[in-house]
């Protein structure tokens, strides 16, 4: 079985557990979701530390499913995203609030995390849901972190690492962890070069910004054994 073909799995997994839901609405904003998935990077980051422990891991379908609660969550901050930043597209259309209103981006965000809760029920894998929920957590209060940098307060260097990892980069360390944990560190420095060099072609990059990029690529250059995708 190839990373492509599991992908594929992935992706046909995430489609019928975010497609079904009762009530018109829901399933058309739903629909509009789904219909504009991105390259999953996150969800293959995990099948690619699966499959460092041989093909029958990399088949599970524990790991399907661990899979698919990582774009689960990773679409369920996007939604959440753009109402808080009053975003008015997502990957070349309308967002959610755009086209609806925030209310109903809000609510189909939740929709989002109530599937993933209910997908690691059926792991049943507690260092799972751990590692899952602490993602979470780290999620909001760099997002709260951030609201009070908006706010006024003087942004210092640990404040901004502290914010791209909560942003991006724990999710993509946690992604990594699910296939195997030995890949989690990767995860973490491959995850905050790439909310680095975003924040460079958004133009949101800062006096920390160059300085942060070549310590991370330093950082994954000294992994001895990282995971085969561009960095």
């Amino acid at each position: 079985m190839t990373i492509e073909t599991r992908l594929d799995e992935v992706r046909t997994e995430y489609l019928r557990r975010l497609t079904h839901g009762r009530g018109d609405l829901l399933q058309q904003v739903e629909a509009y979701v789904t219909a504009r998935q991105g390259k999953m990077l996150r969800p293959r980051l995990t099948l690619l530390a699966a499959d460092t422990l041989g093909p029958d891991t990399l088949a599970s379908h524990r790991t399907l499913l661990l899979a698919t609660a990582v774009e689960m969550l990773h679409n369920a901050s996007l939604l959440h995203d753009d109402v808080i930043d009053r975003a008015d597209s997502r990957r070349g259309q309308p967002s959610v609030n755009a086209r609806w209103n925030s209310r109903i981006a809000v609510l189909v965000g939740d929709y989002h995390l109530a599937q993933l809760m209910r997908l690691l029920d059926e792991v049943d894998d507690p260092d799972a849901a751990r590692r899952i929920n602490d993602t979470v957590l780290a999620m909001v209060e760099s997002e709260l972190l951030q609201q009070e940098i908006l706010a006024g307060r003087t942004l210092t260097h640990d404040d901004y690492l502290r914010i791209i990892d909560g942003k991006t980069a724990r999710l993509f360390a946690t992604a990594c962890a699910l296939g195997n944990p030995l890949y989690e560190n990767f995860g973490l420095h491959y995850g905050r070069l790439f909310q680095l060099r975003d924040d460079i072609a958004d133009h949101e990059d800062n006096s920390f910004t160059a300085t942060l990029i070549a310590e991370e690529e330093q950082a994954l250059a000294a992994i001895k054994h990282p995971l085969p995708i561009p960095i």
